[in-house]
């Protein structure tokens, strides 16, 4: 295996991590959805809502999944050498762009207020007493990701003596970010209506009864006057 700086090789681990628990995550939010019986409730609402995506985030899942980890092996195997290939700074700089051009196509252009819907074909929002063409709130926040994305990749490839840590944190809070905006929009994130569940819940648990069995109930004053 050709050797790699210190550099390069922890950018290697990193994005190669990041497709394997990317990889993983689409994996286990999409088996919620595909796997679900009718009338249950998923991360993502009612049985059945985002079945087509999910068949589709299971194919992309188990890509990155193996491809992730074919990467993972050989960026452990390969040797740490000054005088070794620095490509792979370069390409977690590119990958930080494709998180930024994926996000800016997951947010949604255009939102209509609630009372009304928006049609599939001509996108008007409409429902039975109106019809006008859907406003895109979304424009500015999709030229943000994408701005910041390519930005952000195009610093990253430029400024060769970027901190380590910088770079890894920037890496890996991108495609997690991207991945759990990804599952958010299509087939929800795993374990968060059990998540809100526990949270309600919880209190209850942990807060101390105040009838006991056996106690009797506390005894009213009532003030003559």
């Amino acid at each position: 295996m050709p050797p790699e700086t210190l550099r390069a090789k922890v950018a290697h681990v990193t994005v190669a991590s990041c497709m394997v628990l990317c990889g993983a995550l689409f994996i286990v939010s999409a088996w919620d959805e595909v796997n679900c019986v009718a009338g249950e409730s998923t991360s993502s609402g009612p049985c059945g809502i985002g079945l087509t995506s999910g068949v589709s985030l299971v194919a992309v899942g188990i890509f990155l999944l193996i491809i992730g980890a074919i990467v993972l092996y050989r960026s452990i195997r390969r040797p740490v050498s000054e005088e070794g290939g620095d490509g792979w700074r370069v390409g977690q700089g590119f990958v930080v762009m494709i998180c930024g051009v994926l996000l800016a196509l997951l947010i949604p252009l255009q939102r209509c207020p609630p009372g009304t819907i928006l049609s599939p074909v001509f996108r008007f929002c409409v429902n039975q007493e109106v019809s006008y063409p859907a406003p895109t709130p979304g424009l500015k926040w999709k030229l943000l990701a994408l701005g910041a994305g390519i930005a952000i990749g195009v610093l990253m490839i430029r400024w060769r003596s970027m901190p380590i840590w910088l770079a890894t944190v920037i890496v890996a809070g991108a495609c997690i970010g991207t991945a759990l905006f990804a599952v958010w929009r299509t087939t929800g994130i795993p374990g968060f209506g059990a998540y809100k569940a526990l949270v309600l819940v919880t209190p209850r648990l942990v807060m101390p009864s105040r009838v006991r069995r056996g106690a009797k109930p506390p005894r009213r004053r009532v003030r003559r006057s």
